[in-house]
């Protein structure tokens, strides 16, 4: 039985829930309004609003707003980070991309055409597979461009037109190998995934054979081990993408919306119900949930995670709150564990907590990005359980960090983000 460790840092110890202003921190460089997409790739952190990429590349510690793509752009719907590149997509534009974090944008939309109503032109995700780019449109199904070399973009397959789904909202990788595409699209509990080398794409059911009117989904991502997919009708999964699909044991109530995340295991939905976003967590590859929280009055776009956070993009702007004590494992109490706690970035202080399975000898290091270790060190010999700790930030330079914990168990890292 998988053991776990839910924190008050979370809400959920004796079933306290704190009020959704003690959780999430506003990230104010980016205005107070929708922030339609998030993604996130090591340190690097993009946001998209109506006319701008907002980058982090200090795991948010500091923001920089990028240049307008096109004079009428008014939504930038999608971002994908490939090294030092950035893609976003919009909704009426198609594809731009800038290597100069925002800088300069160039329009990337050769061979994106062929749409009713230059619906292809409404791009709604971005995935990656090998050397190809895939995006998923709101209304021309999905389109591919290989990234080396000259290419332009192309029609990837033609199963979405003929089972009359060319709305595809989400595209996520995984399976074995990490190799399957999978895409949510259209309105009757289709299902879509594609191998390598396959002719077109595979259509399966949510209910395993009959379609299911009104039935859709709305994100999915592979768990390590198991699809699984957000719909209006709650959340299924399945370990192929493929006709195995099965309910998730928790019932949800119909989502307007729903966008999934992962972090070591544990995944978060979160979805728009009745104008309020609420979130909630699982710990077994999505079968059942925990509610975490409902924020009144605000709608989710989408969620990634970050380190030990999780980020928000949201009709109010772009929203953060840590994540660091939701953590599985297989041997419960017999776990080494580490986490820097808090808001992020830190200003004067660090604090980090720790779980040793036994009694003995600790010690805390800090290490900039070059890998330099900072002055000081925290050391003693601790009981077993839990243990917080402060460290004092207030010499240390902007930017981001790694704190490493040494016992006789082993070690563990945890980063945070230092601004002053």
């Amino acid at each position: 039985m998988r053991a776990y460790v839910l924190l008050l840092a979370l809400g959920l110890v004796a079933g306290v829930t704190a009020p959704a202003s003690a959780q999430w921190s506003r990230v104010t460089a980016l205005p107070a309004r929708d922030v339609f997409c998030v993604r996130t790739r090591a340190d690097t952190i993009a946001a998209g609003v109506d006319t701008a990429l907002f980058v982090s590349t200090n795991a948010g510690a500091t923001w920089h707003k990028s240049a307008k793509p096109a004079a009428d752009v008014s939504v930038v719907s999608a971002v994908w980070i490939l090294n030092h590149r950035l893609y976003i997509g919009t909704f009426g534009q198609g594809v731009f991309v800038s290597d100069n974090l925002g800088a300069t944008w160039q329009a990337f939309n050769q061979g994106l055409v062929g749409g009713a109503f230059d619906s292809q032109l409404d791009i709604a995700d971005f995935e990656q597979r090998g050397d190809s780019l895939f995006v998923a449109t709101e209304g021309s199904s999905v389109f591919v461009r290989r990234l080396s070399g000259v290419d332009t973009w192309h029609l990837f397959g033609n199963a979405f037109e003929a089972n009359e789904d060319p709305n595809v909202s989400d595209l996520a990788l995984g399976g074995a190998g990490n190799t399957r595409l999978f895409a949510c699209a259209g309105v009757n509990g289709d299902a879509f995934d594609r191998d390598p080398g396959a002719a077109d794409w595979t259509v399966s059911t949510f209910r395993n054979g009959p379609l299911v009117p009104g039935l859709f989904a709305e994100s999915a991502l592979w768990s390590g081990s198991r699809w699984v997919v957000g719909t209006n009708a709650g959340v299924f999964r399945s370990p192929t993408g493929e006709d195995s699909w099965t309910p998730a044991a928790t019932a949800f109530p119909a989502m307007k919306q729903s966008t999934l995340a992962l972090r070591d295991h544990v995944l978060f939905i979160g979805f728009d119900f009745n104008n309020d976003f609420s979130l909630s967590q699982s710990l077994d590859d999505g079968n059942t949930w925990l509610p975490i929280e409902t924020v009144p009055n605000s709608f989710v776009y989408q969620l990634a995670t970050e380190g030990g956070d999780l980020y928000a993009g949201r009709s109010d702007g772009l929203w953060f709150r840590s994540v660091a004590f939701v953590s599985v494992g297989g041997d419960g109490a017999h776990e080494l564990r580490f986490a820097s706690i808090g808001r992020q970035p830190v200003h004067d202080s660090a604090v980090f907590h720790f779980e040793l399975p036994e009694k003995g000898a600790v010690a805390i290091d800090v290490f900039d990005v070059a890998g330099r270790r900072t002055p000081g060190r925290i050391e003693g010999v601790l009981a077993a359980g839990s243990h917080d700790v402060t460290w004092n930030t207030s010499d240390l330079a902007p930017g981001v960090y790694m704190a490493r914990l040494s016992t006789m168990n082993g070690s563990r890292t945890a980063r945070f983000a230092c601004a002053h």
